[in-house]
């Protein structure tokens, strides 16, 4: 995540998704966000606010969840890091849904040991483990917007079988369907699990289920969500 950007219409789309998935899977216990906050660079101005109700207009992702687009105006308002991601909080709590987040700290390239190392030592079991790096995944050339593949490797192993975990990805300038089938072969060679995806072609969400049972009722619960909104749409390799 990057503070130039709280409160967008991805941010709309990722957390009302993880309000379906909540809300959709009983036997998930609680959501554990993992914001890899970046910094933005000395004199680089903020964007400005997004316009939410155009999200509506125009039938974006989150767009017919009320209350959090209310929250998120709220939240464009806010620049302070702690500030905004206890706003986050407190909408999962009105939707009472248990939230933990884990590594609050800005996120830098030569810090993502400790980072990572920090969020290890208090990993969350049954739980919805969601990785928001502020641009996505990356093999080569990464700097602190991008978690690294062979972290993805790390975290999947220290994740218990009634975890799910979901990762955000924003699009390069490349073919989409080639990208996507690309990446969920790598992240399937990597932990042995076959990733399903929801994207509206701007940002996708890449999730891994170890339980195949689990990882069933996941893929039911995104084509649920996918056939809300006209925009989006589901793949799964497997």
């Amino acid at each position: 995540m990057n503070r130039k950007y709280f409160g967008d219409t991805r941010d709309l789309f990722k957390f009302d998704l993880v309000r379906h998935l909540m809300k959709s899977l009983s036997e998930i216990g609680g959501f554990a966000f993992v914001p890899m906050l970046t910094t933005t660079p000395p004199g680089k101005k903020r964007r400005e606010k997004t316009d939410l109700e155009h999200a509506v207009r125009a039938g974006k992702a989150g767009s017919q969840n009320q209350n959090l687009r209310q929250q998120l105006v709220r939240l464009q308002e806010i620049e302070n890091d702690r500030e905004y991601l206890a706003g986050i909080s407190t909408y999962f709590t009105g939707e009472k849904i248990l939230i933990d987040i884990c590594g609050s700290e800005p996120f830098t390239h030569s810090g993502r040991d400790s980072y990572l190392g920090c969020v290890f030592e208090a990993f969350p079991k049954n739980a919805l483990i969601f990785f928001d790096p502020d641009t996505g995944l990356a093999d080569a050339k990464a700097d602190s917007r991008h978690l690294l593949l062979q972290e993805i490797r790390q975290i999947y192993d220290r994740m218990d079988r009634n975890s799910i975990l979901m990762i955000c990805q924003h699009f390069p300038r490349v073919s989409h369907d080639g990208f996507v089938k690309k990446r969920c072969r790598e992240l399937e060679k990597l932990t042995g699990s076959c990733p399903v995806t929801i994207t509206d072609n701007e940002v996708i969400f890449f999730l891994l289920a170890k339980n195949t049972g689990l990882g069933g009722r996941l893929k039911n619960t995104l084509e649920c969500y996918a056939d809300t909104y006209p925009a989006l749409y589901t793949y799964c390799a497997g």
